[in-house]
């Protein structure tokens, strides 16, 4: 296994790293106590805390994220996730950046999420994790992983415990990435409002602390960007679209706004998430906007998913979960 970075870390976090798939066997056994969920929180918390919401993965570090792979949704589902970070381990990869929904829907919710969260606890110059719209305890309760918490711990107490635990570290999550070679990476898509990307770096971490902004211009622009990029959804159509709801509920955007939102920014494309309905892989706007999906197989939506491999030669190529190539995009 790749080499963790020179700095303390409980050896219950390694301990878990190395051995996840143990707990795939042991049903509702949890790997952590409480005490060491917390323990958990406190170092995710001094990891992301370094990083802004808009994660500029070359300032981060400029040479760990010029060898990336890029992952779409894993819902839940551990397996996915270990064929996914094999690569890392072997050095094939020299980092990974997550688009969100770790959870819900899928079975193993609780270890596919602190499995990551440990992975960016241990290498958090090379693991960056984004804010998904299912990083949200009120869709945690209606999709699965709020039950899946029950489960682990019956005690209301404890339960109560963890779901504040849990909910303290959706809030750490950077929200944006941009990758050294000009992809902006985000889960679902752009606001509405064609707005600049350094906009995010304005939104606090916590995120909730965003309430105590008391510029109201700023506070709204701050929570409509928020929730826009975790749940807004791409559109074939030329027509008048601004007040329309997606069938998530929230704003559609079109190829014209892509472009006039990566013309602002300066920057080439959008590798986003966030829709089953499009499968594994799909290039939804030629050039300007892809969509990944790392979860397989994925109830009858999808049979085969995908990743993007931003590699050292310049080469954006799309790749299966076992890290083989199967289109070059760029």
């Amino acid at each position: 296994m790749r080499p963790f970075d020179r700095r303390f870390i409980p050896k219950f976090i390694q301990n878990f790293v190395e051995t996840p798939s143990v707990y795939l066997i042991m049903k509702d056994i949890s790997p952590f106590t409480l005490h060491q969920l917390a323990q958990i929180w406190i170092k995710y918390q001094q990891v992301s805390q370094e990083i802004s919401n808009l994660a500029i993965l070359e300032k981060i570090n400029s040479n760990n994220f010029n060898n990336l792979l890029i992952v779409g949704d894993t819902h839940g589902d551990l397996n996915s996730t270990l064929r996914i970070v094999k690569p890392f381990f072997e050095g094939k990869v020299d980092s990974i950046l997550f688009l969100g929904d770790y959870v819900d829907r899928g079975e193993q919710s609780y270890l596919n999420f602190f499995f990551l969260i440990c992975l960016s606890i241990l290498w958090p110059e090379r693991i960056i994790l984004l804010r998904g719209n299912h990083e949200d305890l009120e869709l945690n309760l209606m999709f699965g992983f709020y039950k899946e918490l029950q489960n682990y711990f019956p005690i209301n107490k404890e339960f109560q415990a963890v779901l504040a635990l849990v909910n303290a570290i959706y809030n750490l999550m950077s929200l944006v990435a941009i990758t050294p070679k000009n992809s902006v990476c985000m889960h679902a898509g752009i606001p509405k409002d064609i707005l600049p990307l350094k906009l995010f770096e304005q939104m606090p971490k916590p995120h909730i602390e965003y309430l105590k902004i008391l510029d109201k211009k700023l506070k709204k622009d701050l929570y409509d960007a928020f929730i826009q990029v975790r749940w807004n959804d791409p559109i074939k159509t030329s027509l008048e679209i601004k007040s329309e709801r997606s069938y998530h509920g929230h704003f559609y955007y079109t190829l014209e706004e892509v472009k006039q939102f990566l013309e602002l920014n300066n920057q080439k494309r959008i590798i986003k998430s966030h829709e089953d309905i499009r499968g594994g892989y799909q290039e939804v706007f030629s050039d300007v906007l892809y969509h990944v999906f790392s979860n397989e197989p994925y109830f009858d939506q999808i049979s085969k998913a995908y990743t993007i491999h931003e590699g050292k030669n310049g080469d954006i190529t799309l790749r299966d979960l076992d890290f083989n190539i199967e289109l070059k995009i760029k």
